[in-house]
C-alpha cells in the first residue's frame, strides 16, 4: 500500500520543521510527501534533504493548499493523509495507519487520537509535545474504534479511490472554518469514516499564522450554514455548533483569554448572523474583512 501526505503550510517554516523531523525519524515514513506552501520562505531547510519529498507553492488558503497537494497525489497513492504543519505524530503513526486500511476494506477514512490539543489552550510546544506523547505511549489504554461523521482535520487519511473527483470547497478561504467537516459530508454514503486511538498524535495548536479573528468569528457562523446548504452538515449539528462558539465568545469577552481575541470573534459573530438574516450566504467575505 502507498502512502501519500500532504501538509498545508504559510509562515511557519519553524513548526513545520520540528514536524518533519518527528515523521520522517519514523519506520514507515510515507512514500510520497507534499508540502503545499505559499512561497520558498515557508519551507525549512530539513525539507531539501528529504528524498520523497515535493513543495507546490500556490495563494494562500486551506482549502487551496489541501487541493493542490491532493492532486499531485490522487492517481499515484492509495491512502492520502492530511496532517497540520503543527501536527506531532505519534510512535509508528504511519505503520498503523497503513494497517487499519489494509485490515478493514469498509473503512475510507480515519482520525488519528488527538493526545492533546493546543488549539483549546495558549498552545503547547515541541518539547512539551514530545513528554505528552511519551506519556500517553506509557499509559495507553485499550484500543478503540468508532464511526463518526466527521474527521478533525490536523490529522486525517482517505482512501484515493473513495476521494475521487471530491476536493475540498475553495469557497472556504483562508482558515477554511469546518473544510475538514465539509470534505468529510462529501464522503458520505462511500463508507466508513471512524476515529480511533491505534494512531494518535498531538496538536501543538500554534496560534501565529492563524489570521484575524474578526475573520474566524464571522466564518463560525456563515461556514457551517453554507455547508448545511450542500447537504454536508446537518443543520441541528450547525446550529449547536454555532450557538455553543456565540455563547463561548459573549461570556469569555467579559473576561477574555490573553491569548484569544473573543470580542474579535464576538462581532464576527454578529455580522455573521446579521448575513444569515439577510440571506447572505458568503464564506469568502472574510476575504473583504481585516
Amino acid at each position: 500500500m502507498k502512502l501519500g501526505l500532504v501538509i498545508a503550510s504559510h509562515g511557519r517554516a519553524d513548526i513545520l520543521q520540528q514536524a518533519l523531523m518527528r515523521l520522517t525519524s519514523q519506520l514507515r515514513v510515507p512514500d510520497n510527501i507534499i508540502i503545499s506552501a505559499v512561497s520558498p520562505a515557508d519551507v525549512p531547510e530539513l525539507s531539501h534533504s528529504i528524498a520523497n519529498l515535493r513543495t507546490v507553492f500556490g495563494s494562500a488558503g486551506l482549502t487551496l493548499q489541501r487541493n493542490r497537494g491532493l492532486s499531485c497525489l490522487i492517481d499515484t497513492v492509495d491512502v492520502i493523509i492530511f496532517i497540520d504543519d503543527d501536527f506531532i505524530v505519534g510512535d509508528d503513526y504511519f505503520r498503523r495507519m497503513e494497517s487499519i486500511f489494509e485490515q478493514e476494506p469498509s473503512i475510507i477514512g480515519v482520525n488519528g487520537h488527538v493526545v492533546a490539543d493546543g488549539a483549546n489552550s495558549q498552545g503547547l510546544t515541541i518539547e512539551e509535545s514530545f513528554q505528552l506523547l511519551q506519556q500517553y505511549g506509557r499509559r495507553r489504554g485499550p484500543p478503540w474504534l468508532h464511526a463518526i461523521a466527521g474527521a478533525y482535520g490536523c490529522n486525517m487519511a482517505f482512501r484515493s479511490a473513495s476521494i475521487g473527483s471530491v476536493r475540498f470547497d475553495e469557497r472556504l478561504p483562508l482558515y477554511g472554518w469546518q473544510e475538514d467537516s465539509d470534505f468529510c459530508g462529501a464522503l458520505r454514503g462511500a463508507g466508513w469514516i471512524v476515529r480511533t486511538n491505534l494512531v494518535w498524535g498531538v496538536h501543538l495548536g500554534t496560534k501565529r499564522g492563524k489570521g484575524s479573528e474578526l475573520r474566524l468569528g464571522y466564518s463560525q457562523i456563515i461556514n457551517p450554514a453554507y455547508i448545511v446548504s450542500k447537504g454536508n452538515m446537518s443543520g441541528v449539528y450547525a446550529f449547536r455548533l454555532a450557538a455553543k462558539n456565540v455563547t463561548a465568545n459573549l461570556v469569555k469577552s467579559i473576561r477574555p483569554e490573553r491569548y484569544i481575541d473573543r470580542r474579535g470573534r464576538l462581532l464576527g459573530n454578529l455580522i455573521g448572523i446579521f448575513h444569515l438574516i439577510t440571506g447572505r450566504l458568503t464564506p469568502e467575505y472574510i476575504l473583504n474583512m481585516k
